[in-house]
């Protein structure tokens, strides 16, 4: 008689373990979700249009499309200085003068791609780098505050 009691006690602490720990569990899986910020980039001849200007410090998500009719490409750097302001050499900017935040690279005609970057406070320029993109107006600046 002894042993089914124990079986059914031994479920009994199974359950409720597996309760607290599913619940400890669910409020960081929100709150790592809360915290993501997600923004989408349109990209053509010639400009970038972000659907948000401002994001808040954490994880930015970047949905990148390229609505043109050639290649182009994203990139984030981390710069106090005016995406249109830019100093350009040989029609493209020095990235390695900039903090690279990442990029979707060559993304062709039509196609889309993502970035995902953990951004603090601070000014970005959004840029298409390829040679004469940024000079003809492929550039958006984002805030993150």
């Amino acid at each position: 008689m002894k042993r089914p009691l124990t079986a059914i006690a031994g479920l009994v602490a199974v359950l409720i373990l597996a309760t607290a720990c599913t619940a400890a569990s669910s409020p960081s899986a929100s709150t790592a979700s809360a915290s993501t910020t997600a923004i989408s980039a349109t990209l053509k001849e010639y400009s970038i249009k972000l659907s948000a200007a401002t994001a808040a410090p954490g994880t930015v998500t970047f949905t990148v499309t390229n609505s043109g009719t050639m290649v182009h490409e994203f990139v984030v750097l981390k710069t106090d200085i005016k995406a249109a302001d830019l100093p350009l050499t040989n029609a493209a900017v020095t990235e390695d003068d900039y903090t690279s935040m990442g990029e979707v690279a060559d993304l062709a005609a039509g196609a889309s791609g993502t970035l995902t970057a953990t951004l603090a406070a601070g000014h970005y320029a959004v840029i298409c780098n390829l040679p004469g993109h940024v000079s003809q107006g492929m550039v958006a600046d984002l805030t993150v505050q």
